[in-house]
């Protein structure tokens, strides 16, 4: 099993799924990223930025030999978005509470037929 995250869902039935891992150079120690792009056969049916478990499993194109077994979490600047807007409301409500506005009613007093 692999983790990775939905790049591209612009196929029927297939998400791009991109998984990164950490290496190490074998002589000079540096560590470095390696990135591999997998198409991965989709019958959940998840968005762009979705974390996702993919297993191995029998060809079922040309270059599609991975299904999703789960969705892990959402998009992380989407959860962090909403987390952000949450706590603004918050904020908003303390410092502008709502009042409860009444209409004024005036009367209004016409002048009297007899006074100019």
């Amino acid at each position: 099993m692999t983790t990775g995250r939905v790049v591209s869902t612009k196929l029927k039935n297939t998400a791009t799924v991109l998984v990164s891992k950490i290496a190490m150079h074998p002589l000079y120690k540096k560590t470095f990223i390696r990135t591999k792009r997998y198409l991965v056969e989709d019958l959940i049916g998840v968005k762009d930025g979705d974390i996702v478990e993919i297993i191995k499993c029998r060809p079922i194109s040309k270059n599609k030999h991975w299904k999703i077994e789960k969705v892990i979490g959402k998009d992380l600047a989407e959860i962090v978005e909403a987390q952000q807007k949450l706590a603004a409301e918050k904020i908003i409500a303390e410092v502008m509470p709502e009042e409860k506005i009444e209409p004024k009613i005036e009367e209004v007093t016409r002048p009297s037929k007899g006074s100019k």
